[in-house]
């Protein structure tokens, strides 16, 4: 199957990073690729939804197209999901939708978020259903650069940006995702915790060593086994069975 991750910036600066994410959590028989979108502001960050919405749904009509099997959106808040499942008939999915079906078979679950967005991820949980199994929804937060040497590096280093963005999301990770975890697992009773946001992808084997028995849902690895999951199904399901 070929599957496509698009990331929903205007800057293709996190996109070697991503797709080597995919293809280390991808099935033998998985190609997967990766691509940022067009007519977007250049920004390390997600602009506003309005920038960007448009040319997120037409990418998605341009990957079905261009023969791939599926689509995930890149972003934890699942931006323009309802809409694409409108326009394409191959699956499209993002994480928080796989995490919402997936979670409820390791029972009860937390979810891991930086502060400015805490509100919103519960009423978010409700409404997809897992009202019955969210425990908690803890903190851990992490900051991005100032938007003025942001703007200069992405213009001028992007390595060097994309190095800074990962390193504070790391120190978020041991300053406090680690803790919160564990205090998720022996406070709430929690099984499996989701990290949301993207940038967290890949970091979490410190995690894993300190709170060995909870089941940790990473935003990118996590939406793209459940694409294939539901590639697999529709797959299956076209093959007429033998007379």
């Amino acid at each position: 199957m070929r599957l496509l991750y698009i990331s929903v910036l205007g800057s293709d600066m996190y996109n070697a990073h991503i797709l080597g994410l995919l293809q280390e959590g991808a099935a033998p028989d998985t190609e997967v690729a990766v691509c940022s979108l067009e007519g977007v502001p250049k920004s390390p960050f997600m602009p506003p939804v309005h920038q960007f919405y448009n040319q997120l749904l037409q990418t998605i009509i341009d990957a079905e197209k261009q023969g791939f099997d599926g689509v995930v959106i890149g972003c934890s808040s699942d931006p323009g999901l309802e809409d694409a499942k409108k326009l394409v008939n191959i699956p499209v999915t993002g994480p928080f939708e796989a995490y919402a079906h997936t979670a409820p078979a390791f029972g009860r679950t937390t979810i891991i978020a930086t502060g400015y967005k805490i509100d919103t991820w519960a009423p978010r949980a409700v409404a997809h259903g897992l009202g019955p199994y969210l425990t908690s929804v803890r903190e851990a937060n992490f900051d991005h650069p100032d938007p003025e040497l942001s703007a200069r590096l992405h213009d001028e280093d992007e390595d060097e940006l994309r190095r800074m963005v990962l390193t504070e999301m790391e120190r978020s990770i041991h300053d406090a995702a680690i803790e919160q975890t564990r205090q998720a697992a022996e406070v709430d009773g929690t099984k499996a915790v989701f990290f949301a946001c993207t940038f967290w992808s890949g970091m979490l084997d410190p995690i894993a060593e300190a709170v060995p028995d909870v089941a940790l849902l990473d935003p990118i690895v996590l939406p793209l086994k459940y694409l294939e999951l539901l590639v697999g199904i529709k797959q299956y399901s076209a093959i007429s069975p033998s007379a």
